[in-house]
């Protein structure tokens, strides 16, 4: 077998190449797919009995979002080929199948108007035949003219010429009304169908067509393979957080599981496709951007409050992945015993392969991915991780623990940012969300209310005063009592988190009073003015934070506080 692999970039031309000996259908189908985060690259292949000499191969079904620029074109039969060029142009084609139903929207739309002109004139004639019989019966009563002599009727002949005219107009009246009847739904009819019609206006299908023209040195069976780029695709990762907490027994653990969240519009069937999962972002800039050539001036303000801007990082993290062997075959009935207990089914997933700056998962098996839009999600990692726990509470704002879990990423593949589905002791307790997070990187997620730690703030000063003879100061003295208590079966963390006013003139003084408790952190978390105090509390163990800080200004200038 002779192979030939030619990358045939797409030429734009405004006309075709001129004519070959012969030309061909491809037809080809989607056989794998890289997708990324935003995009995917795309591996149509086809097979096709080339003659020998000249021709052009015809592909007129690929998708017009496809980037013209990423298309490549490589092939291989058992003779000797060449590829000497591709040609593309866009195509309006006409969309069939909405065509055909308004072709049969059309149709009854038709039946129903013919079929209500007849009822139209099903009740003209009616009502002529009404006001025959009407003027009939009123000649044997009337005379036509004042010469004309009454006509004697008995009764017998007037209650047959009553009942003769009753039982003609009740036939009469029946006609019509059911003829009216049939109108008003053919009227519903024809409002739903023109409102069908309307959501079926005649489109066109824009359509990427390609002219692959080829030379053969004989007749073969060919194969080819044709790569692009489209847009209408791509992944997102979302992840299960399952935490075991910790007894006397066993350690606190964190199982993570990745998942992807893959869809697909790009108007082409993905069938039992192999898919491949990447983390790069071919759609992202390439290289980092300009400052421009105007300098930063710094000069006098005309007024208005400093305004002091920061940048806030993102912690990044990996897990280390745990590869599942496959699952062996299930034993015949026969060999089944009452000792032997169910086996739960084990979770395939994705094989991974790092590849410079970006991780690739190869989806085991193959898919089938809607191109409507509708995803579909599929398992590419898991992993077991050390978990450090703690409580942390804010009891300035709210009093309520919540159970924190921090632990390392291992591995050597990053995380892409997503939604974490969190479960405690396998109780679904909400949602987080994971930031995009890279190796060796600590990460921290949070489980819920954590009932096993009672926390309490309660003011025990508040009070102003005036200092000093000859220059009075206003002083005032704030201060609180924090207490915290686990009641978790063994020795538990907890972190308790407040903060305290800073002064930005030289003339206002914050101190701590004296009573106050160290904390563990100043600033923490890069806050100004924010502690935190790190308590490791023994099984029922219960210790109290105190709070307070005096705060001294001249007397005449006014301090605003906000509390």
């Amino acid at each position: 077998l002779m192979r030939l692999s030619i990358a045939a970039a797409l030429l734009f031309t405004s006309a075709m190449t001129p004519a070959f000996a012969g030309e061909l259908p491809l037809s080809s189908h989607v056989d794998a797919a890289l997708v990324y985060p935003q995009g995917a690259d795309v591996w149509r292949v086809g097979n096709v009995d080339l003659p020998s000499g000249e021709t052009r191969l015809l592909l007129s079904d690929l998708p017009s979002s496809v980037d013209p620029q990423s298309i490549r074109v490589e092939a291989e039969g058992g003779a000797d080929l060449v590829i000497s060029d591709v040609d593309s142009k866009f195509a309006e084609l006409p969309s069939t199948a909405v065509d055909e139903k308004r072709q049969a929207l059309q149709l009854k739309l038709e039946g129903l108007s013919d079929e209500r002109q007849g009822l139209d004139q099903t009740i003209a004639d009616q009502e002529a035949q009404k006001t025959l019989l009407l003027s009939l019966a009123n000649k044997q009563l009337v005379p036509a003219s004042s010469t004309e002599t009454l006509k004697s009727v008995d009764a017998a002949s007037l209650d047959g010429l009553v009942s003769l005219v009753g039982s003609k107009l009740s036939t009469i009246s029946k006609s019509i009304h059911d003829a009216q009847l049939r109108q008003r739904q053919i009227d519903r009819d024809v409002a739903d169908i023109n409102l069908a019609m309307q959501d079926l206006a005649p489109q066109a299908d824009a359509k990427l067509q390609l002219s692959i023209n080829v030379k053969s040195t004989a007749a073969t069976m060919a194969h080819f393979k044709i790569k692009y780029r489209i847009e209408d695709a791509g992944w997102q990762a979302f992840y299960d957080a399952k935490l075991s907490l910790p007894n006397k027994d066993k350690p606190a653990s964190l199982a993570l599981v990745q998942r992807a969240d893959v869809h697909q519009s790009t108007t082409e069937s993905w069938d039992n496709v192999a898919l491949t999962l990447s983390t790069a972002r071919p759609n992202g800039a390439t290289s980092a951007p300009d400052l421009g050539e105007d300098p930063l001036r710094l000069g006098y303000a005309s007024g208005g409050a400093d305004n002091e801007m920061a940048a806030s990082g993102t912690f990044v993290q990996r897990l280390k992945k745990d590869q599942l062997a496959e699952a062996p075959a299930a034993p015949a009935m026969d060999d089944l015993k009452e000792k032997d207990a169910p086996k739960p089914a084990k979770q395939a997933q994705a094989d991974m392969v790092i590849a410079g700056f970006n991780a690739q998962y190869v989806i085991n098996g193959r898919v089938s991915i809607d191109n409507s839009g509708q995803s579909k999600k599929v398992r590419i990692a898991s992993g077991t991780l050390d978990a450090k726990l703690e409580s942390v509470s804010v009891p300035r704002i709210d009093p309520t623990a919540y159970l924190m879990a921090s632990f390392v990423v291992q591995g050597a593949d990053p995380l892409l940012p997503g939604a974490v589905n969190l479960y405690r002791d396998d109780v679904y307790v909400g949602q987080g969300a994971m930031a995009q997070l890279a190796p060796g990187e600590n990460a921290k997620l949070g489980f819920g209310v954590d009932d096993l730690v009672k926390v309490k703030r309660v003011e025990v000063k508040r009070n102003s005063a005036e200092e000093g003879i000859i220059s009075s100061r206003f002083t005032r003295t704030l201060a609180w009592d924090i207490s915290v208590k686990n009641l978790h079966e063994t020795a538990f963390p907890v972190v308790i988190v407040d903060r305290i006013p800073f002064s930005t003139q030289d003339t206002v003084t914050v101190e701590p009073i004296s009573q106050s408790t160290p904390a563990t952190t100043e600033d923490y978390e890069l806050k100004r003015g924010v502690k935190a105090w790190a308590l490791d509390l023994d099984l029922k163990a219960e210790k109290t934070i105190k709070l307070g800080y005096k705060i001294s200004a001249p007397k005449d200038i006014p301090v605003a506080l906000t509390e």
